[in-house]
């Protein structure tokens, strides 16, 4: 149930693209119909909205649950044993404790608990909570194949050959990568809440795309076209693609990427209540270089970068150099 029926959404208005997943087959044996149909929506999603919700994308809710729950199990633990686990520079797994991340001006304090996870087989809290490292590998491996099978058909939305965005985000979860998984939770508000506090600043994802799956607590708003601030809703059972700054560098724009932001409930009811999301944020490896997309289509299968034309002025840069970059600017404090 959204229990932000009261609150208009641009779901609600049906400003928000549904595109169903079903049939799309594997990254091994794609349907490639299926696969042009999505590449099409994608497309027009991505280049009008910088969003669109997907369904029937195959990845169970009670997988999503089993984390949401290992993660509760995780925050609920001491500060001296969450703080074992902190993220330390220049890698970014580990575990963020609110207040330390900072997206909006420094006025503002973003009040929720994070743990990033690059690495299944290290830094994870198995002892302290059992169960965690399987249900948190199992749900990554589903979030990766989902990616991999979008890269295909964003590829496809651009007219590059299929291989064309794979051929960079060949090591998601190992070394050279720095693709992912961010569990996020947003604990209660007060009534009325705490001033000069929110839930997540403004903000646009540093990545090529990110795949958001989000409990029915809402909150979460996006930069419109008209630059107006829209509430998404919820949808039960979706996952949200939004647009990253790489993918908008890749495409000069034609993807733009999306500014959102999580705000706090007006609902003194919905403020008394703890908020869950997990982010698969899909990031090339880290050596490969951001150069805007000029390529003849149906190109050999290379890693197609060597093949294009790199735009005369544009500073060449990789997305490990614009990741680190960015960290920089969030961690400031």
């Amino acid at each position: 149930m959204d229990h932000h029926a009261s609150v208009e959404t641009l779901l609600s208005k049906a400003e928000i693209p549904i595109i169903d997943l079903s049939h799309m087959g594997t990254v091994e044996a794609p349907c490639k119909s299926t696969v042009r149909r999505v590449a099409a929506q994608l497309h027009r999603s991505l280049s009008e909205k910088g969003l669109a919700l997907l369904v029937n994308h195959g990845i169970p809710d009670e997988k999503l649950r089993a984390v949401y729950s290992a993660f509760d199990n995780f925050c609920v633990l001491p500060n001296g044993t969450k703080n074992s686990y902190l993220r330390t520079p220049p890698n970014n797994h580990g575990y963020v404790p609110p207040g330390v991340e900072r997206f909006t001006n420094e006025h503002v304090e973003e009040m929720r608990h994070t743990f990033n996870i690059t690495w299944l087989d290290r830094q994870l809290p198995e002892s302290e909570v059992p169960g965690f490292q399987a249900a948190v590998t199992s749900l990554a491996q589903d979030f990766q194949k989902l990616a991999a099978l979008l890269l295909r058909a964003l590829a496809l939305s651009l007219d590059l050959q299929a291989e064309y965005f794979l051929n960079s985000h060949r090591n998601m979860f190992h070394e050279g990568n720095s693709s992912c998984m961010r569990l996020l939770y947003y604990p209660p508000f007060g009534a009325p809440p705490t001033p000069g506090v929110t839930r997540c600043g403004e903000h646009a994802d540093y990545g090529t795309l990110t795949l958001l799956a989000q409990d029915c607590e809402g909150g979460l708003e996006v930069q419109t076209s008209t630059h107006k601030w829209g509430r998404v809703g919820h949808l039960p059972g979706s996952i949200l693609l939004n647009t990253g700054e790489l993918l908008a560098s890749w495409t000069s724009a034609k993807y733009p990427a999306l500014r959102h932001r999580v705000v706090v409930p007006e609902q003194p009811k919905i403020r008394s209540k703890g908020r869950h999301s997990i982010a698969f944020f899909v990031h090339p490896d880290d050596d490969t270089p951001i150069t805007p997309i000029q390529c003849p289509v149906n190109q050999a299968e290379q890693p197609a970068t060597n093949n294009c034309i790199v735009k005369n002025g544009n500073k060449i840069y990789t997305a490990y150099q614009h990741l680190q970059m960015r960290f920089r600017e969030t961690y400031a404090s």
